[in-house]
């Protein structure tokens, strides 16, 4: 019977052949999965482009001048003076923003740009201020209503 050597260098061999292996099967595993990852990103960067079309489509289409023009002549009409009285004289006197169901609670800050200085003048309250009231109807509200109302003034 006669015995095989096996010398170190050929087990040395085999496990880096078998290392290389696994780590080439590794690598192209990792490479599929990101150029399917990328596939993906394409795909919703197609998706948001599709739709920022369509949405510019729209501006577009709300903002055509004979549709302003047909706007204008019916609510400029209207519109009434700006009467002193109406004025608010303090800005305390606007109400606090009501939150709505499930907005964020988190206060929103909000940076003008603008330095902030001394006022020169300060206006006190009289007491006939009254605070400022929305007055929207529910319709308006939402999105469907405002669509439905501007889609009724084109008529």
């Amino acid at each position: 019977m006669r015995r095989f050597k096996v010398k170190l260098s050929t087990i040395a061999t085999f496990v880096l052949a078998t290392i290389l292996g696994s780590s080439l099967f590794w690598v192209s595993q990792q490479v599929q999965m990101l150029e399917r990852e990328q596939r993906g990103i394409k795909a919703q960067i197609s998706s948001e482009q599709e739709g920022m079309r369509v949405l510019n489509a729209e501006w577009d289409y709300l903002n055509r001048p004979d549709r302003i023009e047909a706007l204008a002549a019916k609510y400029l009409n209207q519109m009434q003076p700006v009467v002193p009285d109406n004025l608010l004289l303090n800005a305390k006197a606007v109400p606090e923003p009501q939150m709505m169901q499930g907005e964020d609670e988190t206060p929103v800050m909000v940076s003008t740009g603008e330095k902030k200085t001394e006022p020169t003048k300060t206006m006190n309250a009289t007491p006939d201020s009254r605070p400022i009231h929305d007055r929207e109807d529910s319709k308006s509200t939402d999105f469907d209503g405002v669509l439905k109302s501007t889609l009724g003034d084109d008529e």
